[in-house]
């Protein structure tokens, strides 16, 4: 949810910035481009056939550099 918040926040004020200093044209270039981004977001993260918190489980363990070394949990 966070993630969406922030991202409609950033599209509103690269729209705005746009509108402001580049004029209409291209504020609505900007907005169109963000519209069609987040559709594509949206449905690729919609396709996916893992969900976020599968692939964090799923991850690799960490390889350590050695024993008793400074990434060694154990030592």
């Amino acid at each position: 949810m966070t993630a969406i918040i922030l991202i409609v926040v950033f599209a509103a004020a690269i729209i705005g910035l746009g509108a402001t200093f580049g004029g209409p044209l291209i504020g609505a270039i900007l907005a169109a481009v963000v519209i069609v981004g987040g559709i594509v977001w949206f449905v690729a993260a919609g396709s996916l056939k893992t969900t976020p918190r599968e692939a964090v489980r799923e991850a690799p363990d960490q390889e350590f550099l050695g024993p008793g070394g400074p990434d060694d949990p154990t030592s």
